[in-house]
């Protein structure tokens, strides 16, 4: 069972606020101004009301905070000893005993590097759920080695999900002077740039993503010409689906499959692309199918694979393999339309293998209340209804392939949010 993120109550999380606001000030040098006076006396009240574990928690994260300011001090030569604390700090994190990690870090991190001691205190306070505090500890990560492509990436990642204008800010410098930073880094920048293109006119959407195209086919010629490492084969993995994924955006397909694939020769079985080169193919080659079915036994928890692969079934009258993909696929995130057309066709799968009245009609009756504007889940559900079972040849009405996949190219920025997420915590 995954660790549950730490329970913050509004005075908690209001202390926690002021010290990470007086962190800043102190970064600033401004720990003696009045601002910083005036954000101490307005934690007062809410300090007050702590409990004792949470005043504890305020104290240390304090004392953390306190130290990534000051000069790094040098490493301490590793023993059996501090070995043995630190992975136990790292299975109490695993454990999601947060406190008790930190608690560890802070005792025995003297004997690694404080890159990396920030880095883990940061995934620490990720998963315990509170990001804006994981944010900077990143961000000292990234300061402390800035040749990291890892920690700057993670670090950006980690910035737009709490401060997105700040994030989109931090990300333009990068990419006025691309070659300046490691390759990951820019391919997290040229993402979050990318995000704002929903906001704004066809035109500069399309400026836009043409000059982070540009950018990243700079820079994947540069990883290409480096040496190769594993640092550099994660940076190539994100530049290549990025680059297929904006082609896409522009309606240039082939230069978008040329991609995919070419990420795949490289990761046969990266999920992210292997569902996105399948949506493009859907209809036209076998490929796709094989594409969805490697996803789906890589265990995705991606809901399109699933989705055409029901439909692919559907179509070829092979409706217990419909049925099964359509109960996994409803139990995955998904938009209203797609949830509607699958509990549509786990209608017709469930008629057409003799199901029980009541539950072919609660399926239909899923598919309208997902989407109330299915009119053809209606009619089908109308046809259910006047007909004597077995319905005959070509009752059901149902999405063309052509329109199955125009849906799932409609919704592909669902895909990429969330292959570039599972690709965050791959890295």
């Amino acid at each position: 069972m995954p660790a549950q993120p730490l329970t913050m109550s509004p005075n908690y999380r209001a202390v926690i606020r002021g010290i990470r606001e007086l962190h800043k000030l102190t970064v600033d040098r401004q720990e003696d101004s009045p601002a910083a006076d005036a954000v101490r006396d307005a934690t007062d009240q809410h300090w007050e009301a702590l409990t004792e574990s949470e005043r504890k928690r305020a104290s240390n994260l304090s004392e953390d905070l306190y130290s990534i300011t000051d000069p790094c001090a040098a490493v301490l030569e590793m023993n059996p000893q501090a070995q043995a604390k630190l992975i136990e700090a790292y299975e109490a994190k695993q454990s999601g005993e947060w406190d008790r990690a930190l608690d560890l870090l802070r005792r025995w991190g003297r004997f690694i590097d404080s890159s990396l001691i920030s880095y883990s205190r940061g995934s620490i306070w990720t998963e315990a759920g509170d990001l804006e505090t994981a944010v900077l500890f990143y961000e000292h990560a990234s300061r402390l080695q800035p040749d990291s492509g890892n920690y700057l990436a993670i670090f950006l990642y980690e910035l737009d999900q709490v401060d997105p204008t700040e994030a989109r800010r931090r990300a333009e410098e990068i990419l006025r002077e691309p070659h300046g930073f490691p390759p990951l880094a820019v391919a997290s920048a040229a993402e979050i740039a990318f995000k704002a293109t929903p906001t704004l006119s066809a035109a500069e959407s399309t400026e836009i993503t043409r000059r982070l195209i540009t950018i990243l086919k700079s820079t994947l010629m540069r990883i290409e010409a480096g040496d190769e490492n594993e640092r550099d084969r994660s940076a190539r993995e994100l530049t290549v689906g990025l680059l297929g994924f904006y082609h896409e955006f522009l309606g240039e397909m082939q230069a978008a499959l040329d991609y995919f694939s070419r990420g795949l020769e490289a990761k046969p079985f990266n999920e992210g692309l292997l569902v996105a080169r399948g949506i493009l193919l859907y209809g036209s080659s076998p490929r796709a199918v094989t594409d969805f079915e490697l996803a789906v036994q890589r265990g995705t928890s991606v809901i399109w694979p699933y989705f055409f692969l029901a439909h692919r079934f559907l179509v070829d009258k092979r409706f217990e393999p419909c049925r099964v993909h359509c109960e996994k696929a409803l139990g995955m995130p998904g938009s209203a339309t797609v949830k509607s057309e699958l509990s549509e066709w786990m209608a017709i799968a469930q008629s057409e293998l003799g199901f029980p009245v009541e539950m072919v009609r609660a399926s239909f009756d899923n598919a309208i209340r997902f989407d109330p504007s299915n009119q053809r889940a209606r009619r089908n559900l109308a046809a259910f209804e006047a007909a004597i079972r077995p319905l005959p040849e070509g009752a059901w009405e149902t999405r063309s392939t052509t329109l199955v996949r125009a849906l799932g190219l409609a919704e592909t920025t669902l895909v990429r949010t969330l292959w570039v997420a599972e690709w965050r915590f791959a890295a």
